[in-house]
């Protein structure tokens, strides 16, 4: 009997250990908050707190939105106001404001790491343009923000990079009651995701 009992409890050990090595950290600090009581001094939701009081501070939201997801801390870059309409290149007058949101993220480079994902709206690319597809452009873009994060400090080796197109729509109440034109603006996006 007591050999049945050391079994079930070793067995049960080991769910335990397998489900929590497959938690993110996201998950594990908002676990940790809630027995705790107390926010982490650099968790995701403090770091997002600091980005959020200098989008306030800047009034830069229709620029940047954050959201905190069990992927991680999502820093989203409206696509439509940093770069030109089917360019990757981030407009001279958005460097210096999408510089010093980045330099935000430079403390936390070696705790945490980080993904840049490139995202388009479902329109073609213009034929004989620069970019063969939305592909090819939304991997450049990506590739240009994470030269942006090396550029204040994040180690290269903690950053990645992920081309999505059109293949990750926003959630629907998140355009709900949008033009076309609106919408198609919100897809257009760069979001730098902290894991």
């Amino acid at each position: 009997m007591s050999y049945a009992d050391l079994i079930t409890n070793l067995l049960l050990f080991f769910v335990v250990l397998l489900t929590a090595a497959n938690l993110s950290k996201g998950r594990m600090q908002q676990i940790a908050k809630s027995l705790s009581g107390a926010e982490q001094p650099a968790s995701l939701e403090s770091i997002r707190k600091e980005i959020d009081q200098r989008i306030a501070d800047q009034q830069l939201k229709d620029l940047v939105s954050t959201t905190v997801t069990n992927d991680g801390l999502e820093i989203s870059l409206n696509s439509g106001l940093v770069f030109d309409s089917g360019k990757a290149a981030v407009r001279p007058e958005m460097e210096s404001v999408v510089t010093s949101m980045l330099k935000t993220l430079e403390p936390y480079g070696k705790r945490y790491s980080f993904a840049v994902e490139g995202h388009t709206d479902s329109n073609p690319v213009a034929a004989g343009g620069a970019f063969q597809s939305n592909w090819d452009l939304a991997a450049e873009r990506a590739i240009v923000v994470r030269e942006r994060l090396e550029n204040v400090g994040i180690p290269r080796e903690r950053v990645r990079v992920e081309g999505y197109a059109d293949t990750k729509p926003l959630p629907v109440e998140q355009t709900q009651g949008l033009t076309v034109e609106q919408k198609n603006a919100r897809l257009r996006r760069v979001v730098v995701r902290i894991y």
